[in-house]
């Protein structure tokens, strides 16, 4: 007598997620310093840079 065993099952891969990004939780979420979002601190450091490079 012979006994075939279906090798060993695999779960189905997990659809991507696609919706809005949950919370620090989620994998998709990145962190961005202040910093780099802040406008009026951005405008503020060009306006800076041009006034310095001004002869």
């Amino acid at each position: 007598m012979i006994v075939i065993v279906s090798p060993r099952p695999r779960r189905p891969k997990q659809p991507q997620q696609t919706g809005p990004i949950g919370g620090l939780a989620d994998s998709r979420f990145h962190y961005t310093p202040s910093v780099a979002t802040d406008i009026r601190k951005t405008f503020k450091r060009i306006r800076a840079e041009q006034r310095g490079a001004q002869p």
